[in-house]
Order: C-alpha cells, then sequence, then structure tokens
C-alpha cells in the first residue's frame, strides 16, 4: 500500500490527555461569505449555540480539523465580515489556550488568506494513556484535493460554483474519490496499528463505520433483543426496525457495507473516525473526547428533523439554547478502541494496563 503522503503526518506535535480532559472536534464548516453559496449559513445559528451554551462553559478544548472557511471561493475578510460571532468564540477559545486550528485543502491558498502560520499545523497526534490518535484533515490521501491543483480548482467554484450557486454539500456527496479515500486511510491506520481521525469526506464514521453499516449493525442487535423483549418493547423494536430499513435502503448499494464482508475487510478494525461536517441539510456531527470515551454526536434544531433519533441508542436529545439540541449517535470507552485495534490488527505491543487504569 502507498502512503500517499500520510506518513509524514506522525511528524507533528503530540497533546497529552487525561481523564479531565474534554476535546470536540469539528470540521468542514465551509464558512463563507454569508450569502446564498455559503452553506455553513443553514446551521450557523446551532454551531453558536453549541459553542456558546455547551463547549466553552464546559472546558472543552476546540479542534478545528480543516476546512472551517472556504477559502477558495471567498476572500478571508469577506468571512470574517460575514461571522464576526464565531470569530470572537474562536478567539476566546484561543485566549484559554483550548483551540487548535488544522488546515483543510480549501485552505490551501496562494493570496495569504491560507498561510500556514494562520494554523497549528497539518496533523496533531493526541496521547491518551500513551496510545495516539493521529487527527489530520484527510486530503492528504489523495492527488486532487491535495492542494496542488487549488488554483485551478479555486477558479472553478468562484467562476462557475458561485455563479450557479453549487454548494460544498453538493459537490463532496457525489465524489466516489472521496469514499475511496475513507479506505486508503483505513489501510493506512491498520497497517501502522492507529486511530485515525479526519474530515474532509462530510461522511461520518464511528469506528469506521458508516452510518449505513451502523444502521445494519443496529437492526442486528434489534433482531437480538426481540425475542426476549415485553409486548411493549417488541412494538418499539418492530416499528424501529422499519425505520432504519426504509433509511438503509436510501443508500446507494456501493456505499454500503456487510455485516461480514464489509468493504473495509472481513472483520472491522475501529481505526477510522471521521467528524462529519458543519454543513448538513438537517444539522451538524462532531466527535467529543471526555472522560475516558469517544462520542459521536449531532447537532439540530428543533423540528428540523426527528429521524437521528431512531440512530441513537442512548438517551434521548437535550435542548442547549432555544432552539438547539444535542444527541448522542455513538459512544465507545477509549480502552476498549485500542484493544480492539491492537489485537486485530495483530501488533506485537501490549497495552500496559487498561487505560481505564492509566487515565
Amino acid at each position: 500500500m502507498k502512503d500517499l503522503g500520510l506518513e509524514q503526518l506522525l511528524d507533528c506535535p503530540v497533546i497529552p490527555v487525561t481523564r479531565k480532559d474534554r476535546i470536540v472536534i469539528v470540521s468542514d464548516l465551509h464558512m463563507g461569505d454569508g450569502g446564498k453559496t455559503d452553506d455553513f449559513a443553514r446551521n450557523s445559528g446551532v454551531f453558536l449555540d453549541a459553542l456558546t451554551n455547551y463547549y466553552y462553559p464546559r472546558g472543552y478544548t476546540l479542534l478545528l480539523n480543516g476546512d472551517i472557511e472556504e477559502l477558495l471561493r471567498h476572500r478571508l475578510a469577506r468571512i470574517q465580515k460575514a461571522w464576526p460571532a464565531i470569530y470572537r468564540l474562536f478567539d476566546d477559545f484561543r485566549r484559554s489556550g483550548r483551540l487548535i486550528r488544522l488546515r483543510g485543502n480549501h485552505e490551501i491558498v496562494s493570496n495569504g488568506d491560507g498561510s500556514p502560520e494562520r494554523f497549528d499545523g497539518d496533523s496533531v497526534q493526541l496521547d491518551i494513556a500513551g496510545q495516539r490518535m493521529l487527527v489530520f484533515h484527510g486530503h492528504q490521501g489523495g492527488t486532487v484535493n491535495s492542494g496542488k491543483y487549488n488554483h485551478i480548482i479555486g477558479l472553478v467554484l468562484r467562476v462557475f460554483a458561485n455563479t450557479f450557486r453549487i454548494g460544498n454539500r453538493s459537490i463532496a456527496h457525489n465524489s466516489r474519490k472521496k469514499y475511496q479515500l475513507e479506505r486508503q486511510v483505513y489501510d493506512f491506520s491498520f497497517s501502522r496499528g492507529i486511530v485515525s481521525i479526519i474530515g474532509h469526506t462530510h461522511r461520518p464514521l464511528f469506528e469506521s463505520l458508516s452510518k449505513s453499516e451502523t444502521i445494519a449493525y443496529r437492526i442486528e442487535r434489534l433482531c437480538r433483543l426481540y425475542p426476549r423483549a415485553t409486548e411493549n418493547d417488541r412494538q418499539r423494536i418492530r416499528k424501529t426496525i422499519q425505520y432504519l430499513k426504509q433509511e438503509y435502503v436510501k443508500h446507494p448499494a456501493k456505499l454500503r457495507g456487510l455485516l461480514v464482508d464489509s468493504l473495509y475487510g472481513s472483520i472491522v478494525t475501529p481505526c477510522l473516525f471521521n467528524a462529519g461536517c458543519g454543513i448538513g441539510k438537517k444539522g451538524m456531527t462532531a466527535l467529543e473526547i471526555k472522560n475516558g470515551k469517544i462520542f459521536l454526536v449531532y447537532w439540530s434544531s428543533t423540528g428540523r428533523t426527528k429521524r437521528y433519533r431512531q440512530y441513537s441508542e442512548y438517551k434521548g436529545a437535550r435542548r442547549f439554547g432555544a432552539d438547539t439540541f444535542r444527541l448522542i449517535l455513538r459512544k465507545k470507552p477509549l480502552d476498549y478502541i485500542f484493544s480492539r485495534l491492537q489485537l486485530i490488527a495483530g501488533e506485537a505491543r501490549e497495552l500496559p494496563e487498561t487505560l481505564s487504569e492509566r487515565l
């Protein structure tokens, strides 16, 4: 397997993370000028509420994992003018020593707006009780989106995409190459026995599983619970399975994983996570690390959608702010993630103690 520029990302700062530390990882906001081609506008209020009412007051470190600003379409000054409240919050996190900014491919431009000095690098490693998580945007695994051709891509986006009001969400969702990139990053992470957290493809991944694969596993678990359930619980299970089946078939067959023969291999290893994006049609996703666990969470506004509640196996959504709620979609202990990775990937080294004991 070719490294495709990923190996060099391991030469980056290492940040120790204790059980008391809290980190939220967000990527792909694509903040624009506030106009009709600005996909961020749809979820700007949700993002502002999440930072103001949840992450900042609870002491989270905000890790912005690339493509936060849409510099291929708009100049930085116009973006800052459109979203002053967001930038004030970024400044608040920075002054408190709780902001990390990694550069994405839409922030690699030659006009000075995307100068490396504006960012904290292209990657960072989180040291969790001696185990490492490599965080990077993800474009480094490809060629077209590596930044090498940004002068051409930027021209196309400004002249055609802006003119015809084609958003970044539409472009990302139609790209088969971005799915192939996920596989490349997965192979890189598996071969080195590390966990990678990316963005770029706009597709949330948890334990290397996509939304459709997660739905399939959820259906299987519900089927196992059904024989022992009460009649009331059986009605709920039947209703949930029916809904999940409808959601599953909406995904193109070529992008679905199978329970045993997954697109990632016969045994899926939890070495790849993706925070998703901030420009979803109904809301935004993020990854959280706290209390020795990793979470995939969903932020949206009241009344926009209830369907994500069907995917959650945990407590219901909680409201923060006047019209914003947070829902836990997935969560797992980090000692489980690292142990499973090392056991399946066949790492020679052993865990010295469980992470829960070390944290």
